[in-house]
């Protein structure tokens, strides 16, 4: 009997220590990009609307979970402002179900400037994470991810199905 009190006990603890979206983000993102991730204009880039809209296409995806990860060091403007800080990687401390859960809690906060109503289903699955985990980038090679998907979305690549024309990004809503 003993035993398996102990055994429900470390289960609850193990339950215990998985954290939600919203803890995650207290944790890792809210200094520099504020409780309600509006950022601070000139320092730290407003995140809510560009996880959606980047989250709508593959590289955008890509993008968004390689900057969790690894981090960003380079030259990206927003809202009329150039940023040009470095934001450091979470993939030392965060799990791949850890970066899933906090990307997808962003991307579904409605006061987030939301695109649609309602609530979206997972758009980060921890499998995409480890994908992305084992392509081991430097910040500078995320930001050079960055531009591919610039590119991308504002159809100056040369490709086909990106997302139409402003739909927003890391530059934009």
């Amino acid at each position: 009997m003993r035993k398996l009190l102990i055994t429900l006990l470390a289960f609850g603890a193990l339950g215990a220590m998985a954290a939600d979206g919203e803890t995650l983000y207290a944790q890792y993102c809210q200094a520099c990009h504020m409780e309600n991730g509006e950022g601070v204009p000139g320092q730290y880039p407003f995140i809510g609307g560009p996880i959606k809209n980047l989250s709508s296409f593959e590289e955008g995806r890509e993008f968004v979970i390689a900057a969790t990860l690894f981090g960003l060091q380079g030259e990206l403007m927003q809202r009329g402002y150039t940023y040009n800080s470095v934001m450091p990687g979470y993939g030392q401390v965060l799990s791949d179900e850890d970066v899933a859960t906090l990307l997808n809690w962003i991307a579904q906060q409605s006061s987030w400037r939301r695109r649609s109503g309602g609530q979206q289903e997972d758009l980060f699955t921890p499998e995409e994470v480890a994908a992305v985990r084992a392509k081991q980038l430097t910040p500078e090679q995320v930001h050079e991810l960055l531009a591919e998907v610039e590119a991308k979305m504002h159809g100056t690549d040369g490709s086909k199905g990106g997302p139409p024309a402003g739909r927003g990004g890391p530059h934009s809503n």
